[in-house]
């Protein structure tokens, strides 16, 4: 069955991790919604074992219209370009009883930011970047359609990851590491 509500409702988790840093940004600099956290949880449960090993400050990314919600829910769907691939997005129909245990995930899309958008996860990772005392930023995904098990890639340069957006895409579920610039 196809997504009735579109993907960028799909909930998708962005975050940017400052390791070994004390970071502090300012909403009103973006477009984009930014709830920053010292403590290393992401809204999702996907690298939690990964991330209470760390230390630092962790930047949650989402839509614009969640720059003035607080306690609501928070999520990234609509700062995403959706057309990078043609497949669509299965919301299955769950039965609780089903052996097969069939919940949606293990769908395997890439994606890159909407233009709109990427400026601000440009500076916002650049500032994560400057900020940590050991110059490593963890840039990572959380989506509930995505493979079930992360994966890590050391990817070492912003110039890099940005390559690897614009011509081939990022993964879903994968967390970046990033060091400089």
């Amino acid at each position: 069955m196809r997504n009735p509500l579109g993907r960028d409702r799909s909930m998708p988790t962005i975050e940017i991790v400052s390791i070994d840093s004390d970071l502090s940004v300012d909403q009103k600099d973006f477009d984009v919604a930014i709830r920053v956290d010292k403590k290393l949880e992401s809204h999702r449960g996907l690298f939690y074992n990964f991330l209470i090993k760390q230390t630092g400050t962790i930047i949650h990314v989402g839509n614009p219209d969640f720059k003035n919600d607080e306690n609501g829910g928070f999520f990234g769907g609509a700062i995403i370009d959706w057309g990078l691939e043609s497949n669509d997005l299965n919301i299955p129909q769950v039965d609780p009883n089903d052996p097969a245990d069939n919940w949606g995930a293990n769908q395997s899309f890439k994606y890159r930011f909407s233009k709109l958008y990427k400026p601000d996860i440009d500076r916002l990772i650049r500032t994560a970047i400057s900020e940590s005392k050991i110059k490593k930023v963890y840039f990572l995904t959380d989506y509930q359609f995505g493979p079930e098990k992360s994966s890590h890639e050391i990817i070492y340069t912003l110039m890099d990851l940005w390559d690897r957006h614009d011509n081939e895409g990022l993964e879903w579920n994968k967390l970046y590491e990033i060091y400089s610039v």
